[in-house]
């Protein structure tokens, strides 16, 4: 009996392909798809469905036993919410997750950034039953994402995102106060780190002109973070212990001076210091605060 592999789940998909007429197209992207950090023994395959029915790919389970039984499978929004996709664990560990939109949203879905994203890192046309994408992913194989995401750096768009983090850590305080220690932690250890992540993806491809292209989200951030932001990383999240979660607030709020400090010199801006000032007020009015002062 042949041992399951993603190679072996990926062939038999494909003849469920060739037998289906209305699926039109089928790529692969992802680690299995680029040459830069190609896939290793831990990587999954990503296929991407472009078909005239797609409820019954995701909200019917029963054609994945063409492929194999499913040992798990559950459904779950992908893109920024522009489409949903099945995700599916086989036996030895084989996990494959099906992206299917209806073939009308094809253009639709080259077009939006954090598809042409994924799709400059790597793509591989599986299925193409009538040349529907002879020339649409040509302009996201050749994008230079990394300088073209540095000169599109708004300061409008930098300075909601200071007001926003400076807004959240007062916020973190009240529900610390108020005794709602999960959603305090929740808070700071999720969205106020979203925004630190970045303040340091936009430094970094500054700093390195654009040479140097942090990965969506936070992959491979150990690879593409300096060495200090790394020892940083290790004092700013909490246990679920409330003079923790204050520790970590302050130790957020202190690296994200220095990040946004560190942009807006990047920038050749001087730093809006007056929303840090009335939050770190804030935050320290009962005593709670260890943050350094900055002003």
């Amino acid at each position: 009996m042949k041992t399951l592999t993603h190679d072996v789940i990926l062939e038999r998909f494909l003849k469920f392909v060739s037998s289906n007429e209305d699926i039109k197209v089928v790529l692969m992207v992802g680690s299995r798809a680029r040459q830069e950090k190609p896939a290793d023994m831990w990587s999954d395959l990503d296929l991407v469905i472009f078909t005239e029915n797609p409820d019954i790919l995701i909200h019917n389970e029963n054609w994945l036993t063409q492929l194999e039984t499913p040992m798990i499978t559950f459904i779950e929004k992908i893109f920024g919410d522009i489409g949903l996709e099945r995700r599916v664990l086989f036996e030895n560990g084989v996990d494959v997750d099906f992206a299917v939109f209806p073939i009308e949203k094809l253009q639709q879905f080259s077009d939006h950034t954090a598809v042409r994203n994924v799709l400059s890192k790597g793509v591989k046309v599986l299925a193409d039953k009538g040349d529907y994408v002879s020339n649409l992913f040509k302009s996201a194989k050749n994008l230079d994402r990394a300088k073209e995401n540095a000169g599109k750096i708004e300061m409008d768009v930098v300075k909601n995102m200071v007001n926003d983090f400076w807004y959240h850590s007062v916020l973190v305080a009240k529900k610390l106060r108020r005794g709602e220690l999960l959603d305090a932690k929740v808070t700071c250890d999720v969205y106020m780190k979203n925004i630190i992540i970045s303040f340091l993806k936009w430094s970094v491809m500054l700093k390195n002109e654009g040479n140097v292209e942090p990965w969506h989200g936070v992959r491979f951030f150990e690879e593409w973070a300096d060495d200090k932001t790394l020892q940083s990383f290790q004092q700013i999240y909490a246990y679920y212990d409330k003079e923790d979660i204050w520790s970590a607030l302050n130790q957020t709020m202190n690296l994200f001076h220095q990040l946004a400090v560190e942009l807006y010199d990047l920038l050749y801006a001087e730093y809006p210091l007056e929303a840090e000032q009335y939050a770190r007020t804030f935050v320290e009015s009962d005593g709670n605060s260890t943050t350094e002062r900055y002003f």
